[in-house]
């Protein structure tokens, strides 16, 4: 799909006015509504008229493929004033919960929002990776009419113009129900244009873009952020009425502006140029890129989309509360709001991420959440999801800090159910993975929010504030289990503040009652709360809260968990519930292996008494010790044993499987337990537990090292198409899970080239027998192929395009006596017009000839990466498989980077110190 072509920019001060000529506001309210409030006239009333830049167009029925087309929507001359006239009530629709969230596979998706949102570049990425078509509402409303809708409703007058807009809004959502993108501007917004858009919510996904003013308002180089923040505060309860998702677009921040160390994309409309400031700017859109298909394919239900994107991280394939003793990092939404905190840290080590909405809307509105606070929650929500990789809890508190306010001192203010239900309804537009709902409220009202869940999953709540008189042991704790089954929660999450030890005891003995239940029932989460009731927070199994450090001094004001997640993990060690595990590498020369350094600072940031060493061996028959070993937990596989281990193994992983090699053992203890979970199996093996090993399990993560790489390399105009080939360089081991990395990132032909030929075509020979398909494809004819090349000095097959993702696989360093290759990729493979990426897994040296060749070209696009930037990527999975535990990745990055050690002049420590300036733990 080519860029799009927009039309030139237009004045914001042209085009819209921020208020209607009465100076009244819309205020976003509950039940779905917005109503029209009074507010300060302003010298801003008028819609500025729009210049005639129409072109002459047939009024037949238009093409509506606008995938090479479509262009970023005007605003209209007068809509949102309009809707908001003095001459009609407030529209009033549908309930908040009639707001549909389960939709077909294919269904159509609209976009909505005004300039400068984003919409044309998330539609174009959206459409590229989905497979969607793509429609434009502005253009196709001008090749019906042969006017732009300015035009229009200068030549034939306000009425006709509704009529015509509501036909031609009509015509797009009834005959492009199924495999369409659809971009709706403010020019699409007319009232009942708005009622066509909630019908059609009640089938389909309709995502509201929002983003915030500064960066509005930079893209549209007109009027201040403050006129553009109000323009925003009207904006968005109209669409807020007519959608049934919301996406905050992210700005990143400059380089030297923050860690992410990403330049800003201030202006992300297709015609956008990076600048030169940054050595990779065709990246400028990837965290947005990844954000929202994550976000899409979470929010229509996609689960093999979700899959393949999890698979970077082991433990996502396994649901969280299927797994023991997983941790939701309990994060103030108040806390974010008053200061800038670093969310890679809060969620560093955790399961889940919950963000629990503690703040109230302002007095003076009486009609929901504020579209201020609405927008706040919002981007919160995304610059949380933007750093984490764990699923995200969304939980209203009930019960609020009362200020001062409240009858007695200290006692939390009762949130009415009209405020929680405006709270939850805005949490369900962002699609998180998990929403609380709190069982103290209505069933009537419950049972409504979880039928319209879709993909989330819903934690019946409850917490007492008080002790009960008889404790665990009140009938009520057990009835209040059962509602919430009856309900369809997921989950159940029940606590009340400890009053003595012996209530640690108790809870346990009620956890232990509930899963004796006969039939199928949900997990439950039962802990204490308070200072008292740390021990069972540590031996309760499931999410339980833990406390970031940074929030300590927040603990008691804001009713935070007193347990760390170090502290929670210590007490399960010290209490002999887990065994301290002892892991390693094995190779045959791997005392340069910078594995062990990376391993053990994770295990001390996770208070893990774990120890990683080497363990060289000149045989295999040295696996045999660490096989003898009680407390062996794992071990990393390096040369030459990657293939030669294969026999010793009971089972492996369908990706080791496929590659023919592992770089991960496990042990298997319970062989029982393994067969009945033979898929994924060594997820579900009982991790930190010494004993007899029964047998080996094998994995490969290898390919996802390589696979995140080229990942976080590509920029959103290289998005994988069946028309995209890919280029390895080698035939080993690790070009094997080079080309497997390409598969599953679906690279449909994948050319092979290497010294030996035939051990080329061994290796196209072993991929071509697999009966292996891309992701979200199906059918023999989209079978990926490997091809292989001949020889350095021929042409790039004419029949192919150059390839956009290259890996090599080759040692850049001399051995055996034998010179370094100084290899270089012939610059007539290198002729693809937007780039690409190249990943070179040496690292010894780092700064390695083909490296070198892809920095000087990357004004061309090209991003090249190194090993050093692998290592950490597959350290994360074994990391993952060990331990059944998250990686700290930004300190398993920051200690490769640290700890290595080149040869003198053949790296710069200068280099190496600005990519620990700029590290995060962002997979791709």
């Amino acid at each position: 799909m080519s860029v799009l072509v927009r039309p030139p920019k237009r004045k914001l001060d042209q085009l819209a006015s921020l208020e209607d000529q009465g100076g009244r506001r819309l205020s976003y309210g509950n039940n779905g509504q917005y109503y029209v409030q009074s507010a300060v006239q302003s010298s801003d009333s008028t819609w500025g008229n729009e210049a005639d830049r129409s072109r002459p167009g047939s009024a037949s029925r238009p093409s509506t493929d606008h995938s090479d087309a479509a262009g970023e929507p005007q605003f209209p001359p007068s809509s949102l004033r309009e809707l908001s006239s003095a001459r009609a009530s407030p529209a009033c629709f549908d309930g908040p919960f009639l707001a549909q969230r389960k939709f077909t596979p294919n269904a159509s998706i609209v976009l909505l929002g005004i300039r400068g949102t984003g919409k044309s570049s998330l539609a174009v990425i959206l459409a590229a990776t989905s497979g969607r078509r793509l429609i434009d509402a502005d253009r196709y409303f001008h090749q019906v009419t042969g006017r732009s809708r300015a035009v229009f409703k200068k030549d034939y007058g306000v009425a006709e113009y509704r009529q015509q807009e509501a036909k031609v809004m009509e015509t797009i959502l009834t005959e492009h129900r199924e495999g369409w993108v659809i971009v709706c501007g403010p020019g699409s917004m007319e009232r009942s244009v708005q009622m066509l858009l909630r019908e059609y919510a009640k089938a389909h996904p309709v995502i509201h873009l929002i983003r915030d003013a500064g960066s509005i308002q930079s893209y549209l180089k007109a009027w201040d952020t403050d006129k553009v923040g109000r323009f925003l505060e009207l904006s968005g309860p109209i669409y807020r009425a007519c959608s049934n998702f919301e996406f905050f677009n992210v700005s990143e921040k400059g380089v030297g502006d923050g860690k992410n160390g990403h330049q800003s994309h201030q202006e992300l409309d297709s015609d956008q140029r990076p600048q030169a400031s940054t050595s990779t700017p065709f990246l400028t859109l990837k965290r947005l890129q990844r954000d929202f298909l994550r976000f899409v394919a979470f929010a229509i239900g996609d689960a093999t989309d979700l899959r393949n994107q999890q698979t970077s991280f082991p433990l996502s394939m396994q649901p969280v509360e299927s797994r023991k003793f997983t941790y939701a990092a309990d994060v103030p939404i108040s806390s974010l709001f008053d200061r800038d905190m670093d969310i890679e840290d809060l969620e560093s080590t955790a399961d889940a991420f919950e963000l629990k909405i503690d703040v109230t809307d302002t007095p003076s509105s009486h009609a929901g959440i504020s579209s201020n606070l609405a927008d706040r929650i919002s981007q919160t929500v995304a610059t949380v999801r933007r750093n984490i990789v764990v699923p995200l809890i969304y939980h209203v508190e009930s019960n609020i800090t009362s200020n001062g306010s409240s009858p007695q001192p200290n006692e939390p203010l009762r949130r009415s159910e009209t405020a929680y239900v405006d709270f939850v309804q805005h949490g369900l537009r962002l699609a998180p993975d998990f929403l609380t709902v709190d069982l103290s409220y209505d069933d009537h009202l419950l049972s409504q929010i979880i039928a319209c869940k879709g993909s989330s999953k819903i934690i019946g709540h409850f917490a007492a504030l008080h002790h009960f008189p008889a404790g665990w042991d009140d009938p009520e704790y057990l009835a209040m289990y059962e509602r919430a089954r009856k309900l369809g929660c997921d989950m159940v999450r029940l606590t009340q503040p400890a009053a003595s030890i012996e209530d640690n005891f108790a809870v346990q003995r009620f956890r232990h009652q509930v899963k004796t239940l006969h039939g199928p029932h949900p997990p439950i989460i039962a802990y204490n709360s308070g200072p008292l009731g740390r021990l069972s927070g540590c031996f309760n199994q499931i999410l339980t809260p833990i406390i970031p450090q940074t929030l300590r001094p927040e603990a008691q004001t804001k009713r935070l968990p007193c347990i760390t997640l170090c502290e929670a993990q210590e007490a399960l060690y010290s209490s002999f519930t887990l065994d301290p595990m002892q892991f390693f590498v094995f190779g045959a020369n791997v005392t340069y292996s910078l594995s062990p350094a990376m391993h053990n600072a994770a295990y001390k940031a996770c208070g893990m008494p774990h120890v990683y060493n080497i363990h060289q061996s000149a045989t295999l028959r040295g696996i045999n010790e660490l096989v003898a070993n009680p407390h062996f937990g794992g071990t990393s596989v390096s040369l030459p044993y990657k293939t030669e281990s294969i026999p010793l193994l009971h089972s492996m992983s369908p990706h080791a499987r496929a590659i023919g090699a592992v770089n991960t053992l496990v042990p298997i203890r319970n062989l029982e337990q393994h067969a009945l979970n033979s898929e994924d199996s060594s997820l579900y093996m009982e991790k930190s537990r010494a004993g007899p090993i029964k047998a080996l399990h094998g994995d490969n993560t290898d390919w996802i090292g390589i696979c995140n790489c080229l990942r976080r390399g590509l920029s959103p105009a290289n998005a994988i198409r069946p028309s995209s080939t890919g280029l390895v360089i080698g035939a080993g081991g690790m070009a094997r899970a080079a080309v497997y990395s390409m598969v599953h990132l679906g690279v449909q032909n994948i050319f092979v080239w290497n010294r030996t030929l035939a051990n080329s075509e061994k290796l196209a020979h072993h991929y071509n027998r697999q009966n292996l398909h891309p992701p979200r494809q199906t059918g023999p004819a989209t079978r990926p192929t490997v091809h292989t090349l001949q020889s350095l000095q021929d042409l790039w097959p004419s029949n192919f395009k150059q390839p956009t993702v290259i890996c090599s696989c080759i040692p850049a360093h001399s051995i055996g006596g034998q010179p370094a290759p100084n290899f270089e990729i012939p610059t007539q493979w290198l002729e693809n017009p937007t780039g690409g990426v190249v990943v070179d897994l040496a690292y010894k040296p780092l700064n390695t000839p083909l490296m070198k060749q892809i920095r000087s070209l990357s004004y061309r696009g090209w991003v090249p990466l190194d090993g050093l930037d692998v290592l950490p990527e597959q350290g994360f999975a074994q990391f993952e498989l060990f331990t059944g535990r998250r990686a700290p990745r930004r300190l398993m990055r920051t200690i490769v980077l640290k700890e290595y050690r080149g040869e003198e002049g053949q790296y710069d420590p200068g280099e190496l110190q600005s990519r620990l300036d700029s590290l995060d733990g962002q997979p791709t």
